[in-house]
């Protein structure tokens, strides 16, 4: 059977999918190679495994096709493990939902009892049909993902060990925090809340980057890890939660390409993430506080205050836990900081559609018009993008650069998906009466900028201007 098509865009997004189930079946293989003999051993037992996969009816994955998957992805990266062509048209099997809510309540009411025994049951229930009757792997992939596993209920109000990771960007924890209000620059009178975005280094405690933004989107949590990138190095693994940017297709595809595993911690399990929220914790009582009494209206000034903050107290002061300062233990690992190709991060964070050429050499995206060589007629090209500015659109026919579209006509310049994101207006200089802490933090940290050399001088990252 072929799949079905319905629209390029949605095509694309499927193709994507399959790409990251391919590229989680292998993800261990990729980021802690086994020996030859073990590497046969693991892909032998994941050949026995069956597997629910994306838009196909089949349920198991052959040994050569996995070394298939592994070769594809060592020579061409995320991008060559999207299918060419789709075969199944089929989504994933769902559970009618009171089968699920049964399911369910078993599971809660006994957590020891295993899914085999919880199918048994609802095979006896008499006010279900056959049809109903979810299989083991089904049904165990669901209550996974609603936090009902066996481990998860058992484990429930446990104590959590501490764990760390041995060497410096080796894993970054990730997640957003609820910031202070600030004045509304579109509305006078009105107050919109910020949200700092950050990742935390799990050996050093550094932070790579962090920023305060007026909303919480996809793009804002990208630019977060892709500026951390440039200014200290690619990490090996992300650990985030399961909010929506971080379980979005367009960030599974930007780590795979990169070559970061993404971990995601249970559902409702803010221990296992306990260094970033501790780092939290120390934002809200030594930093908020002195945000209020700044009196700080912008946030240019805020994300300045906060870079100021970062390098001048929170990374050289000594931490509780390492005994070290975080700066001090980023340096001792310099040995596993590696930076990313720049070429490959810019496109990591592109977005991608695909569109056909029309007859008269012309595409449209976002209702603006293109134009491309004549001879691209009636082929359909993909596109990589930045959201935020659609003058630049990259062509690629079968994975070959095309170069760039010329724009014919632009009534929109970033996506549509944007359109209702905070823009701030030209910041005003503003009369200080005093100088204050953040004040003095700020002007002390222009000047360490200034003194900085050696290995760790990072070029001044320019304040994010709302777009």
């Amino acid at each position: 059977m072929t799949r079905k098509r319905t629209t390029s865009q949605d095509a694309h997004e499927q193709d994507t999918e399959i790409a990251l189930f391919r590229y989680g079946l292998i993800a261990q293989l990729i980021h802690d190679p086994p020996s030859g003999g073990e590497e046969e051993r693991l892909l032998s037992e994941m050949a026995a495994k069956t597997f629910t996969i994306p838009h196909s009816t089949r349920t198991r994955v052959g040994i050569s096709t996995l070394r298939r998957y592994l070769k594809l992805y060592r020579q061409g990266g995320f991008d060559a493990l999207r299918p060419h062509e789709r075969k199944d048209a089929r989504q994933p099997r769902t559970i009618a939902e009171d089968a699920l809510k049964k399911a369910i309540a078993l599971r809660e009411e006994k957590p020891s009892r295993t899914t085999q025994t919880i199918v048994d049951i609802l095979r006896r229930d008499p006010s279900l049909k056959p049809e109903q009757i979810p299989n083991v792997h089904t049904l165990t992939t669901h209550l996974r993902q609603l936090g009902k596993s066996r481990y998860l209920l058992a484990h429930t109000g446990r104590v959590y060990k501490r764990f760390e990771r041995e060497h410096v960007n080796s894993l970054w924890q990730g997640d957003a925090m609820v910031g202070p209000w600030l004045p509304d620059p579109s509305v006078p009178g009105k107050k919109m809340r910020a949200y700092l975005f950050c990742y935390i280094d799990d050996h050093s405690r550094l932070v790579p980057y962090g920023e305060f933004f007026r909303d919480e989107v996809l793009p804002r949590m990208e630019r977060v890890l892709k500026v951390g990138i440039l200014r200290r190095g690619l990490p090996l693994a992300l650990y985030v939660d399961q909010g929506k940017v971080y379980s979005s297709g367009q960030f599974d595809a930007a780590c795979a390409s990169l070559g970061i595993r993404r971990i995601q911690a249970a559902p409702y399990s803010p221990q296992a993430k306990g260094k970033i929220e501790r780092f939290f914790k120390t934002v809200r009582l030594q930093f908020l506080p002195e945000v209020e009494a700044s009196n700080i209206t912008t946030l240019d000034e805020l994300n300045e205050s906060l870079w100021a903050w970062l390098e001048c107290v929170y990374h050289t002061h000594v931490h509780s836990e390492t005994e070290q300062t975080p700066l001090a233990r980023y340096q001792a690992g310099l040995e596993n900081v590696h930076s990313a190709d720049p070429e490959l991060l810019r496109k990591a964070f592109l977005w991608r559609e695909r569109r056909k050429v029309r007859r008269d050499a012309t595409f449209s995206l976002q209702g603006n018009s293109y134009q491309v060589e004549p001879h691209l007629c009636g082929r359909t090209l993909e596109l990589l993008f930045d959201p935020f500015d659609l003058s630049h659109i990259e062509l690629f026919l079968e994975k070959v650069p095309l170069g760039k579209a010329l724009v014919i006509t632009q009534g929109r310049q970033r996506h549509v998906s944007f359109e209702h994101l905070a823009t701030d207006p030209e910041v005003q200089p503003k009369p200080k009466s005093s100088l204050d802490y953040l004040t003095a933090l700020r002007n002390e940290y222009q000047t360490l900028q200034q003194k900085q050399a050696g290995q760790l001088q990072f070029a001044k990252i320019p304040p994010h201007k709302e777009r």
